[in-house]
Parts: C-alpha cells; sequence; structure tokens
C-alpha cells in the first residue's frame, strides 16, 4: 500500500491562495444547502425513526427509485433487491473485490485509470493488466490478449467522462466489452459518476449504459457529484446471484449506511423536478469553467501542452511532449500557488511522467484563467530557470 497522489497534494495545497486543478470536488455553489436544512427540520420533527438503525443494504424506498429511475434512463431492467447502497462508490470496489477477487486474480483496467481503483485492486493482491480502452477503437489489443489466454476476474471502467482522462467510450467500444465479458465469462465492473454531467450538445447524446448490454456488469454510481459529497452514498447494482452476496460483505463491514442521510436523499430526489433542475445548474457552471481552463491553457502554452477538450466530467488530461516530468514540476507549481495531480499514479504500469490531471470543477472562471498562466509560469521557469 502506498498513500495516494491526490491525497498528498491536496495536503500540500490546503494554504490559502493556492488554486486547486488538483481536487475533483464539485462546486459548493451547487450544494442544496436550504433544501437539506429543510429537510432535515421536517425528518427530526416528524420522523420518531429518522434516527433509528436501518436495512444494510440501503433504505428500501431509494433502491426502489434508483432501480425504478436506471430502468427508465438508462434500459436497465432491475429490481431494487439488486441495489445495494454503500459509503460512496469507493465502498462499493471494496465489497466486489470481496466477493470476486483472490490474489493472483487478474482485472484488466484502462491505461491510465482511476487511483482509488488502482489502490482497492492492489490491496486486494490482484494483478493489474492495463490496456488503453478509450484509445482503442476495436478494442484489438485486448481482444487479441483473451484469445491468447488472458482471463481476466474483472474489468474496470469508467466509460462516460473517465477519470482522469476525460474520455468516453464509443457504443461499438461497449458492445464490444459486453460481447467480450459474455463470452470469456469475466464481470464487468462499470463506474458511472459523471455520466449526467455532458456538456456538448452536439456530440449525439448519451450512449447506453453497458450494463444495458450484458447481464455480467456491476454497476456503480453516486449521488456525490449531483447532491452532495458529504453524504457519502453511492450504489452498486449488481447481477441478481452475487447482489446477496456483496449484502453479506456489506453487513460485515459496517451494518449499514447512515439511515438519516438516505432519508435526506431519498427526499431530495423524489421532489419533481430537483434532480433534474441540479443537473442543469451543474452542466452549465462546469461548462463554463471547463472552457475558461481550455482557454486560458491555449492563450499561455499554445502547442507546448497537449490535451483534447473533455465533453463531461470534471477534468482535462494534459501531457507535455517530450517533458518536462510532471511529477518534478509540482513543485514550481505549489511555489506559483496552484495544484494539480501528476499523472504517474493513474498507471498501472509504465506511467507517463509528462502527464497531469487538471481539474476545473472547484474554482471559478477567473481563477482558472490565473491557474493556467501560473501554470505556465512554473513550467517556463523550469525549462529556463528565469522567470517569464
Amino acid at each position: 500500500m502506498r498513500s495516494s497522489a491526490i491525497g498528498s497534494v491536496l495536503r500540500l495545497a490546503e494554504s490559502p491562495g493556492i488554486i486547486p486543478l488538483a481536487a475533483g470536488s464539485p462546486a459548493q455553489e451547487l450544494f442544496p444547502n436550504a433544501d437539506v436544512l429543510e429537510v432535515t427540520d421536517r425528518l427530526l420533527r416528524n420522523d420518531p425513526g429518522a434516527l433509528q438503525y436501518g436495512d444494510t443494504a440501503g433504505l428500501a424506498q431509494l433502491r426502489e427509485w434508483i432501480a425504478a429511475r436506471n430502468s427508465t434512463r438508462l434500459g436497465i431492467g432491475s429490481l431494487p433487491e439488486r441495489v445495494t447502497l454503500t459509503h460512496g462508490s469507493q465502498q462499493a470496489l471494496d465489497l466486489i473485490c470481496k466477493a470476486l477477487i483472490d490474489p493472483g486474480d487478474v482485472i484488466v483496467v484502462d491505461r491510465p485509470s482511476y487511483i482509488g481503483a488502482l489502490q482497492v485492486f492492489r490491496l486486494f493482491e490482484a494483478d493489474l493488466a492495463p490496456f488503453p480502452l478509450a484509445d482503442d477503437e476495436q478494442l484489438d489489443a485486448l481482444s487479441s490478449a483473451l484469445r491468447g489466454g488472458l482471463r481476466p476476474r474483472l474489468l474496470y471502467v469508467v466509460p462516460d467522462f473517465a477519470n482522469p482522462t476525460g474520455a468516453t467510450l464509443s457504443l461499438l467500444q461497449r458492445q464490444r466489452l459486453a460481447e467480450l465479458a459474455d463470452r470469456y465469462g469475466f464481470f464487468i465492473v462499470e463506474d458511472d459518476p459523471y455520466g449526467e454531467l455532458r456538456y456538448d450538445t452536439d456530440d449525439g447524446g448519451a450512449l447506453p449504459a453497458i450494463a444495458s448490454l450484458s447481464d455480467r456488469v456491476l454497476r456503480l454510481e453516486s449521488f456525490s457529484k449531483v447532491l452532495f459529497p458529504a453524504a457519502r452514498l453511492g450504489q452498486v447494482t449488481a447481477p441478481a446471484e452475487l447482489a446477496p452476496i456483496l449484502g453479506m460483505f456489506k453487513q460485515a463491514s459496517d451494518l449499514g449506511n447512515s439511515g438519516f442521510l438516505e432519508r435526506i436523499v431519498l427526499e431530495l430526489v423524489t421532489r419533481p423536478g430537483f434532480t433534474e433542475d441540479r443537473v442543469n445548474a451543474a452542466r452549465l457552471l462546469y461548462t463554463e469553467r471547463r472552457d475558461a481552463l481550455v482557454a486560458g491553457l491555449r492563450r499561455y502554452f499554445g502547442d507546448k501542452l497537449e490535451f483534447d477538450v473533455p465533453g463531461g466530467g470534471f477534468f482535462v488530461w494534459a501531457r507535455f511532449p517530450g517533458g518536462p516530468n510532471a511529477d518534478d514540476l509540482l513543485t514550481g507549481a505549489l511555489a506559483h500557488r496552484v495544484s494539480y495531480v501528476p499523472g504517474t499514479d493513474f498507471y498501472a504500469a509504465d506511467p507517463d511522467r509528462g502527464t497531469l490531471r487538471l481539474s476545473f470543477s472547484g474554482a471559478g472562471t477567473e481563477e482558472l484563467t490565473e491557474a493556467a498562466r501560473r501554470l505556465y509560469q512554473a513550467w517556463a521557469e523550469g525549462q529556463t530557470g528565469v522567470a517569464p
């Protein structure tokens, strides 16, 4: 085990004045503080059981809402019994590994992939097999490895606006993953924290969930990005044969989530139009912030920094062609009062050390423009030793 690079950078960047491009935190301006206050007050006054223990799998009414919404929105035919509420998606990953992974089992991951997932998989002593999933339109490399004898237990992927790259899998890639899982007998963990945060309206719209294409998918979602992360509430929708097993491990782990917070979330999401209004407000705000950071990077770096513009999510994944090492640049960036996450720890093996993850979700548009300028200053000084 080793400390997360994100946690290390956040600790370094806590001092005032640093513009945070490191943390993938939702914008506090979007938090429904007044709504939470009103619901909390009403629950404490009118619901005697609001502070009592609850069902280990989670509040039944909330699981019913999740199952019904996923059926309508994503075409996933699931029952509430297949839904387990968890302490964020991170606990869902832990429960899945407890249920399915023995030391030495192979887990296929994207190259690069989400740090938090890599940490969990390493904790369970899995062998990680990285493949550039989003960059391989036909998934030729993975298909070839499977034909050659690779037998993974799991494949982990963030199909929409991935952390860290912002990449989205195409329809063909989703279909191919579902076909390969059915053919070779592995499970897919489909982690979807950002799927609703789509900013470009001319990109063809939302693509089908992989869970709607195969019965071998465990789908993870979270309330953190659209409601508020302090609820620490996520969920996993599992195949019928796995859901009870995840429930047993959930019971052994913590006996259940906070029933009080589950009731608050249920009250909010079942209000007519509430979720849709939150998503629309988030899309508007984050589109402005993404565009501000992208414009700033283009203005100051020109072609000295490579990146794609993400169609959603929280991150711009960037790369210095030919250098410098993004790990080494971080010291200078923090001296110029801007933070980011070096790309190294997002790789299961053989990292590209010129990569870095820049988050636009937690800073205002003017701050993001200034962050690009500060990052350029740090880069220029690293190149010449003299401030530009």
